[in-house]
Order: structure tokens, then sequence, then C-alpha cells
């Protein structure tokens, strides 16, 4: 056990008191935990005013106080952990503490307090008290800083008060510099998990290949950290008028997705605000003061909150809106809920803008294939076509031949007609020959018809072709 200090060191004045103070707190620096600084504390006090207990009582609800904090003289009973009620501590006492209120009892049976009070004190031996309230800085009451002496009575000086008074008020700084720290490490640590969450969302929002894969992501994503009833995006299309164009929700609700809303209260206006980065949050759409058509467009699909924040293209020109809808009760947006949409609607806009100019890129290299496709039909179609036209140029030739065959026949039938009977012979055999060249060539001609009939059919065969497959590859 520590060396004690006495308070007969203490100068009148009070300096030697504050340089003991402050010699003591130096060794405390490294203290971080509330445990730690209630117990500190308490330790200080039991040894500096040489008291049989000191203990921190912390104020829980309906009248409980538990002990939180001890330093105790050995041979008295440890009360460090337990859970009092008193239901002698009136309402009143709290009111009186909470304004400061110390009280010193020399002794506990000549104090006026009441029979179950003293009987709760008889309990752990203490026949003298001192209670100091511990006041945080909004005015709000801890609980009880309170000094017991078991050993005997004792007559509480002055110098007592103000000391256990300044170890109060050490406590109410600690504790609020700790509760400070504390909630600047849950903040920090809290940025630290956003900042991963909206990384690993932002990185698969912009490994999307598709228009309608980034849409459907950010509304699914921003659905899971909301833990909403409803997302969707709102794609504007003129002053007035926007469509559902992707949409996560809650399967009790019915699907509003493709839905073309005509919506005569979103003025022009708002379409500038949202495309400035403006974000509304709405925890109770008929106490918003928002116009009556806007609050039945909204109460048709259910919506009782919602939080929406605007979706821009990379050059800044608003694509719509990202809205998330609570339907089946009140909801009162979060810091962090309003950060999560507003992060994922701004990287839902890049990715929008990347993914759509990658779609017409691919559109024009498609439109390119295409073509290419159709050349090369075209071009097969022409070949098998030149193949056909052949037969029809060599049924030219044989009719050219029958016709000039036809023309000596005649010719020579006509001699015979006019000229005498030994020249007739003659006539007679050259008309035999040319006849039965005639019928030869005849024959040629007959076959090379049907080939050019054939070779009619197929050019007929080689068009159809060649369009269907023009057709079928515009379909792609």
């Amino acid at each position: 056990m520590k060396t004690p200090l006495s308070l007969a060191e203490f100068s009148p004045n009070g300096l030697q008191t504050n340089k003991i103070f402050t010699t003591i707190f130096q060794k405390l620096r490294n203290i971080t935990t509330q445990e730690e600084i209630l117990q500190a504390g308490v330790e200080i006090i039991h040894q500096v005013l040489q008291c049989d207990r000191a203990v921190v009582y912390s104020l829980q609800a309906d009248s409980y106080c538990k002990i939180v904090a001890e330093a105790v003289t050995p041979g008295y009973e440890e009360i460090l952990g337990i859970t009092i009620k008193d239901p002698c501590f009136e309402a009143g006492y709290i009111e009186k503490y909470r304004k400061g209120r110390v009280r010193a009892l020399e002794n506990i049976h000549e104090s006026g307090l009441k029979p179950c009070h003293i009987k709760n004190l008889e309990k752990i031996d203490v026949k003298s008290n001192l209670v100091a309230p511990i006041v945080r800085h909004d005015r709000s009451l801890y609980g009880l800083l309170v000094m017991h002496q078991c050993s005997g009575t004792r007559r509480w000086q002055q110098s007592d008060t103000e000391f256990v008074l300044q170890v109060a008020n050490w406590f109410v700084d600690r504790l609020q510099q700790q509760q400070t720290q504390a909630e600047l490490a849950r903040q920090l640590e809290n940025n630290e998990r956003t900042s991963q969450v909206l990384a690993s969302i932002a990185k698969q929002i912009h490994g999307a290949k598709t228009v309608r894969e980034v849409l459907q992501l950010g509304v699914e994503r921003a659905r899971e950290l909301l833990n909403c009833d409803r997302v969707i995006v709102y794609g504007l299309q003129n002053r007035n008028m926007g469509k559902i164009t992707a949409e996560a929700k809650v399967s009790a609700l019915a699907s509003i997705l493709g839905s073309t809303i005509v919506d005569p209260c979103f003025e022009y206006r708002y379409r500038e605000r949202y495309q400035q980065g403006r974000i509304r949050s709405i925890p109770n759409i008929f106490e918003a003061g928002m116009t009556e058509c806007y609050v039945e467009n909204l109460a048709k699909i259910g919506v009782k909150s919602n939080l929406v924040a605007p979706i821009n293209w990379d050059n800044g020109e608003i694509y719509g809106l990202l809205v998330a809808h609570q339907c089946f009760s009140f909801k009162d947006w979060q810091d962090e809920e309003i950060k999560y949409l507003q992060e994922i609607g701004f990287h839902t806009g890049l990715s929008l803008s990347k993914t759509a100019v990658k779609e017409q890129y691919q559109a024009i290299e498609t439109g390119i294939d295409r073509l290419s496709q159709v050349k090369g039909i075209l071009d097969l179609a022409k070949a098998k076509m030149e193949e056909s036209e052949q037969p029809m140029q060599n049924t030219s030739k044989i009719l050219v031949e029958v016709n000039n065959l036809n023309r000596l026949l005649e010719r020579e039938i006509e001699q015979i007609n006019q000229g005498s009977s030994a020249q007739t012979k003659k006539d007679t055999k050259l008309i035999q020959i040319i006849t039965k060249k005639l019928i030869a060539t005849t024959s040629k001609l007959r076959s090379s018809l049907k080939t050019v009939d054939t070779n009619g059919e197929r050019v007929n065969t080689i068009l159809s072709e060649a369009i269907a497959q023009i057709d079928s590859e515009e379909m792609l």
C-alpha cells in the first residue's frame, strides 16, 4: 500500500494542495478507460483523506446505483460491483445533487437520515460519510463520489470537501476526454469501415459491363447498406417525366420497374439543384412540407420515408436520381446512410458514363462487322450469278447458229423451186446436210435451254439466300 499523504501538509491557501494534486495526477496520464479513471480517483482520495472507504456510485435506472470503483481499508467489506436498490434516494435528491449539493455527515445516526438509509449504511459499517456529485459538462448527473469512515465518526473539514470536489471535477474532465477520444476512435473506425465498404462497392460498379448492370448493382448495394425496403433509379427524361430504370426491393412490395412517372410537381429548378449535388433526407413524407401532388405520388407506391441522391454523368449533366424508400415504417436517415447513398450515386454516374461510351463503341464495331458480313454475302452471290450467266451466253450462240441454218435452208429450198432438175439434185443433197446440222443444233439448243432454266431458278435461290442472310445479320 502506498504511503498516506496527510492533509496536514496542505497550507491554508491551498497552494500545497494544488501542488500535491498536480504531482499525483501527472502520474495518471496513461490512464485511458473509464474504469481506470474512476479507480485511480478513489484510490487517491482514500490515500489523501485517510478515510476507510471511497467509492463511486453510478446512477442506474429505477433508483438503482452500482458501485463502479472502490478503494477500501483492509478488514472492511468490499462492495465493488454490487448494485443497490435505494428507495430512500428520492428523485428530489437527484435533482439537488445535479445542482451541486455536497453532504457531509459526521454521524449517520444523528443526521436525520431515514431508517432504511441508515440500515443500508450500517450493513457496510459506515459511521460517517461525505457525498459529492459528479456532474457532467452538460449538467447531467453521472453519479456520486462517496467517502466512508467506518472506524468511528468523523468531522469532515472544508479542505476535505474542496479536495473531493477537485477529484470530482477531474473525473468529469477525464471522462469527457475519454468519451471524446472513444467517439473519435469509433468515428475513425467507422470512417475506415465505410471507406472499405464503399471502395468494394465502387470496384463492383466500375467492373460492370453494361449500363443495365451498372444501375442494378447500384440499387442492390444501396439497399443492402441502408437496409431499407426499396431502392430505385429514377431516370429523368424531361422536365416532369421519368422512368424507373432499376429497382431492388423486399419481396412484399410490388415492382415498379419500368414505370413511367409524370410528375408535374418536379419542377425544373429541382432538377438543377440535384445536378449540383443536392441530397434530400425525408424521415416522414407527410411532415416534410412537400406539395400535395408529390406526397400523393409517393403514397401510391407505399413510401413513408425517402432519401434522394443524384446520379450525374461525368460531364456534370444529370442522368437521374438514386432514391431509397422506407415503406413499412418511418425512418430517420443517419449521416452514415446519407453518405453511403451519395457515394454510390456518384460512382454509379461515373461508371454509367464509362459503360455508355463502351456500349456505343461496341455498337459501332458491331455495325462495321455487319457491313463487312453483308458485303461478303453480296460478293459471294455475285460470283455465283456470274457462274450462272455462262449457260445463257452459250444458248445465245446456239440460237444464232440455228437462225443462220434456218436462213440457209430457206434459201436452198427457194433455189430448188426455181432451178433445173440437175441443180435440184445437187441442192437437195445440200438441204439434207443443212437439215441434219439444224436437227443437231436444235437438240443442243433444247439441252442449253434446260440448263438456262435451271440456272434461272438457281439465281433466284442465290438472291433469296443472300437477302435472308442479310436480314439475319441485321437482327443480331
